[in-house]
């Protein structure tokens, strides 16, 4: 069982949500954001449709700036999506490995990206920048 901790701030008329992990099956909105443990670090699905990691400076950005992304879903298949209004993939971590009992992405404690498949990682964002 994994431990998920919600946070809603008010930013504009629309609410934001800040979690520690992406569930398989859950999805981020343009404002929402993933938190390291420690939360030193936040991965930010920005209004301009960039995931972008930053402490104070952006480190890691998936490059989707204007490319039109409305949400991130991490899929049963534990591959993270980013899709538009119409539904057509927009960027994505390559990392579809059929199903799964568990697929989390993390913000770690020194700024990583790290997707995991029922304990096993298989993405991060140190190695990769994901597929356009």
């Amino acid at each position: 069982m994994s431990l998920v901790t919600l946070e809603l701030r008010e930013e504009t008329p629309d609410r934001t949500m800040s979690i520690n992990v992406l569930e398989k099956g859950s999805e981020l909105k343009r404002g929402d954001s993933v938190l390291s443990k420690n939360s030193q670090w936040i991965a930010l699905f920005q209004h301009d449709g960039n995931f972008v990691v930053y402490r104070t400076e952006p480190v890691w950005a998936s490059d989707t700036s204007g490319m039109d992304p409305t949400r991130l879903c991490m899929q049963g298949d534990c591959n993270l999506v980013m899709y538009n209004d119409e539904e057509k993939p927009r960027w994505h971590t390559n990392s579809a490995k059929g199903s799964c009992n568990t697929c989390v992405l993390s913000l770690t404690d020194e700024g990583k990206l790290v997707l995991e498949k029922d304990g096993q990682e298989i993405w991060n964002s140190d190695y990769d920048h994901g597929m356009k």
